[in-house]
């Protein structure tokens, strides 16, 4: 709705008066002479009392919309979306890995991350027994679980995504092997991207057992 239209009158003036109070309130800065840090902190307390005293007054619509963060990657042909959250950090993957007798196929071996020893999954090789093809863009993902770090190989990780609450979806038909992992999704620029709940993986007693 155009800001000239008369019903949209109250709500420019709710506006104008939070950015006159946030302009008089950097007046007072400018002005104010601070000679101890006990006043910066009450000049400071003076200016979020008044922010919050006219934010309660905005309307419900001017209020800015949630966004859920993601890392989109790639598991064999299909694209997901794992939490940002979730994840510690992304790592190349690693030059050096200490392999674990007696483990299957999908433990690739320990890494030495920063002097901690941590377990480096193949992702796709655990959900459908087939190797990740390594490549430029190939990352491993770490995560926490209840009983340790682990890292998880993905085939290439594409980067961020930022998504609107709006566009969460129901995922279905996604695969027995995926079902557990997978309970939403999103809806972008016509693609749905099923999010990869990592939490859920690391609460899998299968994930949890390496050994053969």
């Amino acid at each position: 709705m155009p800001l000239g239209y008369d019903a949209a009158a109250g709500n420019l003036d709710r506006k104008t008066a939070v950015h006159d109070s946030f302009r008089g309130s950097l007046k007072t800065m400018v002005n104010w002479q601070l000679d101890t840090p006990e006043e910066l902190v009450q000049l400071l307390q003076v200016i979020e009392q008044r922010s919050h005293g006219n934010t309660l007054a905005l309307p419900q619509q001017d209020k800015v919309q949630s966004a859920w963060e993601g890392v989109l990657f790639s598991l064999g042909k299909l694209s997901m979306v794992a939490p940002l959250s979730e994840i510690r950090e992304i790592l190349n993957f690693p030059t050096t890995l200490t392999t674990v007798p007696g483990t299957k196929s999908w433990m690739l071996g320990l890494a030495n991350i920063r002097g901690n020893l941590v377990p480096i999954v193949d992702l796709q090789s655990f959900l459908t027994g087939e190797r990740t093809a390594r490549g430029r863009r190939s990352r491993v993902l770490v995560f926490s679980g209840p009983q340790m770090t682990t890292g998880v190989l993905v085939g290439e990780m594409v980067g961020m995504r930022h998504f609107s609450e709006e566009d969460l979806i129901e995922v279905r038909g996604i695969g027995e092997n995926l079902s557990s992992y997978v309970q939403f999704g999103f809806r972008q620029e016509g693609k749905t991207l099923p999010v990869f709940s990592l939490s859920s993986l690391a609460d899998d007693p299968a994930f949890q057992v390496a050994a053969r």
